[in-house]
């Protein structure tokens, strides 16, 4: 009942739990990470987990120069899981076949098409480097709300940055164009 209150987190004027796709170099593809804008701050803060810890990024209004929601593609190689491809062979050709399947499968690779929408674009130049344009891609799994939720945040963000809102950004379409 007495002793020490809880210290309680600042407040955000917005806060967004996202997957990261591209840009953060140390943080691999799909890792959770948490966007904030804290009130009177002039950065958006970007917190994920690493190995010993938690590592936060401060990314200065001043530097982003464009915010987007597109949709995101890429072709992502995955390493094979021996034991998977065991399994899955084991259940259909037997014993002998998935310990072959599993000893084939150690270093193999495939590759994923995978497509996101309603991604959200950070573009914004390096520290000290103004005519470079590097981006940040994070992408919002919560299908009920993913895509309402990214566009306040991005809209949230473009006003702080005194920036116009954020434009929506469509993928030109691939091969010849017909009449």
């Amino acid at each position: 009942m007495f002793g020490k209150k809880k210290q309680k987190a600042p407040k955000c004027l917005a806060a967004i739990y996202m997957e990261h796709m591209e840009g953060i170099e140390f943080l691999p593809y799909n890792e959770g990470i948490a966007l904030r804008i804290r009130p009177g701050e002039t950065h958006i803060e970007m917190e994920c987990k690493k190995e010993n810890g938690k590592e936060k990024i401060f990314l200065p209004f001043s530097q982003i120069i464009q915010v987007n929601i597109i949709i995101w593609e890429k072709i992502i190689t995955k390493a094979l899981n021996p034991m998977a491809e065991a399994l899955v062979t084991g259940i259909i050709a037997g014993d002998a076949m998935a310990v072959a399947a599993a000893v084939d499968a150690k270093g193999r690779t495939r590759s994923e098409r995978v497509k996101k929408e309603n991604a959200l674009e950070i573009q914004y130049h390096p520290k000290g480097d103004s005519l470079t344009i590097k981006r940040l891609v994070f992408w919002d799994r919560a299908d009920f709300s993913a895509k309402k939720d990214t566009i306040q945040f991005a809209e949230k963000l473009c006003r702080l940055a005194n920036l116009p809102g954020p434009n929506f950004v469509e993928p030109k379409p691939k091969g010849p164009t017909y009449l």
